[in-house]
């Protein structure tokens, strides 16, 4: 079992949560903005890792996500395995000899990669990792997979956005 791009980038999401100061919920878009993701890919991650019951998510201004486990009891396979089959092809009745090992072989080497990641804490990965506060990822967002123009100052209408604006449109211009 290899591990796949949304295992990694669900790593990072994990990553976030937990070494957010003052343990506060972490809402998608900064996630977004850490790993470098658009909303919906990162809406994708996160729902991988709800369903798998590792984080959950509260509703409402202030909102976000939190880990439902504390860090101290997850492993990294515990992230890994929400992404994905980790199941290994069921044998057939009818394999050849050679079938027989290379389907025994594949199963030691996944037993191996599971037992490795079991035993490897995300604990002992997050102690590697600075804490993460709003003006760290701020700072990163620079390196999202979008480049955006920066919008225009807010300020008064440059015309009427429709016709019936337009005697109100008038009015603020004379004033």
């Amino acid at each position: 079992m290899l591990i796949n791009s949304h295992a990694m980038q669900g790593l990072q999401a994990i990553a976030v949560i937990a070494s957010s100061m003052r343990q506060e919920p972490v809402p998608t878009t900064r996630l977004a903005r850490h790993i470098g993701l658009c909303l919906s890919s990162t809406e994708i991650i996160v729902k991988h890792l709800k369903n798998g019951g590792l984080i959950r998510s509260h509703r409402g201004p202030g909102g976000g996500y939190q880990l439902h486990i504390p860090i101290k009891d997850l492993s990294v396979w515990d992230v890994v395995s929400c992404f994905g089959n980790t199941e290994l092809p069921a044998r057939t009745d009818q394999a050849s000899p050679e079938m027989e090992t290379a389907w025994a072989l594949a199963n030691q080497m996944d037993e191996a990669v599971r037992q490795h990641l079991q035993a490897y804490r995300l604990i002992d990965v997050l102690a590697h990792l600075p804490s993460v506060d709003a003006g760290d990822i701020q700072s990163r967002s620079l390196h999202t997979a979008f480049h955006l123009k920066p919008l225009r100052p807010s300020g008064p209408p440059l015309a009427p956005s429709w016709v019936f604006d337009l005697a109100k449109f008038t009015h603020a211009a004379h004033m």
